[in-house]
């Protein structure tokens, strides 16, 4: 589904792959695709949201935009400002892996790093957009809403898909996927995966609350998931309990394993966030479920030498 919008740089239409081979080693009995997201052109799911908050940027007459970001968002966001010309500054925390911030600098965004972790990163860039009438981006509606057109390109798919499984973060993108798919009238179930140490949704979910408590420091190896206090909190567990879905943890030597496992079996090398979805497979249901794995972010994104192996 090709960006409407009046800036675009190629983002949109990503492949949708079977990974038969994974199948086979894990012994799954239906079907598992992934929605390669990586191949978006800067790297990431979050050119979709990108292009369209610099589009309403473009139309409020903003003079320019900001945002918090743990590295994806940055280089994106910074990609698409650079094409309208338009000024970006990023907000990050200072342990951010150098090879995100390096696609953000490149295109001319301006890095303000801090310490403390995300969720100090958004108060900061609130009340810079403020001051600079600079459009807050980030993961708010703009944004979810340029996202969902992974859902619905998934929905005008020849697959009928059982499930998703996505990371969370701030839990956005699994929102928007769920909207997409719901403006086709299809509720496949909503499975989404934080890492154990910034956890605060499965921990409710593990209650069936409609509430989480945040968590002050979130620590896990997957820098995009490191969000203690998620901003689509309270509709990512909407969401996962008007679809059925589930909300599971994994942990970092999980998530490293199951890095190389997909790079191992299917030749595809993912982040750490994106590589959380595999390791979260075999704690599924056993069943013949046809499934789409979101892909989200590229494993040369992915930081510094300990995030694989």
């Amino acid at each position: 589904m090709k960006s409407q919008n009046k800036i675009t740089i190629g983002e949109g239409d990503t492949p949708l792959l079977r990974l038969k081979n994974l199948e086979n080693v894990l012994d799954w009995k239906g079907q598992l695709w992934a929605k390669a997201e990586y191949q978006n052109p800067t790297g990431s799911f979050k050119d979709r949201g990108s292009v369209t908050e610099i589009n309403e940027a473009i139309r409020q007459k903003k003079k320019g935009v900001i945002c918090a970001s743990t590295g994806n968002m940055a280089a994106s966001l910074a990609a698409f400002a650079a094409k309208y010309q338009l000024p970006c500054l990023v907000v990050v925390p200072k342990n951010t892996p150098r090879t995100k911030l390096q696609q953000a600098l490149i295109c001319g965004a301006k890095i303000i790093e801090i310490d403390g972790n995300y969720d100090s990163c958004v108060d900061k860039a609130k009340k810079l957009a403020k001051e600079k009438n600079f459009l807050l981006c980030g993961d708010y509606e703009v944004r979810r809403n340029g996202q969902s057109t992974i859902g619905e390109e998934l929905a005008k798919s020849r697959i009928n898909f059982d499930s998703f499984i996505v990371p969370v973060g701030n839990g956005t993108v699994g929102c928007a996927v769920s909207q997409g798919f719901s403006k086709y009238n299809k509720f496949p179930a909503f499975v989404g995966v934080q890492g154990k140490g910034a956890d605060p949704l499965v921990k409710a979910f593990q209650k069936q609350s409609q509430t989480f408590i945040p968590l002050e420091k979130p620590q896990t190896i997957a820098s995009a998931m490191n969000v203690g206090n998620p901003l689509d909190g309270r509709l990512t567990l909407d969401w996962v309990y008007k679809t059925n879905g589930l909300l599971l943890s994994v942990n970092d030597e999980e998530i490293l394993d199951a890095q190389k496992l997909l790079a191992t079996t299917e030749g595809l090398y993912v982040e750490p966030a994106a590589a959380a979805t595999i390791a979260a497979l075999s704690k599924l249901p056993s069943g013949k479920t046809n499934l789409v794995i979101i892909l989200t972010g590229h494993g040369l994104k992915g930081g510094d030498k300990n995030e694989c192996r």
